[in-house]
């Protein structure tokens, strides 16, 4: 996989295999509701000032946990679409967001063009976070969420137990 690749191609794990339907917007999703994006915002500001404090980083995931569902950069065919990937020093990395704009913006900023920054899937919570971890199978090692701006990174085989801990254990 190039640095601007999808995980389209070879190995990838196509999108219908996996637990949550993925499929191409053909316009853009209602935006979550401003209080969730606040206290995800707030949350990563926080996770930034204290990158190694639990809590902290809990409370961050929980926040983006608290979302409907996660859009992806679409790539791929609408058949079969797979989400946006980039190779980091941690390996594949595969990109979500909480809004269609921090998507498109996030697109345009990893040089794709506006038709393709464009085109987003969405992924229902909580199986977007099963979902995601498929892609391990692929190579891909991490998940960043909201980047540039918030950018928290989970590795992908946290992801469906933070699914299942947030889901057993409401916040207090």
């Amino acid at each position: 996989m190039s640095d601007n690749e999808s995980t389209g191609g070879g190995a990838a794990v196509p999108a219908e295999s996996a637990s949550a339907s993925a499929e191409p917007l053909a316009e853009v999703p209602a935006e979550p509701a401003p209080e969730l994006i606040a206290a995800l915002d707030e949350a990563a500001a926080a996770s930034k000032a204290s990158p190694t404090d639990a809590a902290v980083q809990e409370r961050l995931w929980r926040a983006a946990f608290a979302l409907d569902r996660w859009l992806f950069i679409a790539r791929g065919s609408d058949d079969e679409p797979t989400p946006f990937a980039l190779r980091s020093d941690e390996g594949a990395v595969i990109f979500a967001f909480s809004t269609a704009d921090r998507a498109h913006e996030a697109a345009l900023g990893f040089g794709l063009p506006e038709d393709e920054a464009s085109r987003l899937l969405a992924v229902p919570l909580p199986s977007a976070a099963a979902w995601v971890a498929s892609y391990a199978e692929a190579g891909v090692e991490a998940m960043v969420f909201d980047a540039p701006a918030n950018g928290a990174m989970a590795p992908l085989s946290n992801l469906a137990a933070m699914a299942v801990y947030i889901s057993q254990n409401p916040s207090a």
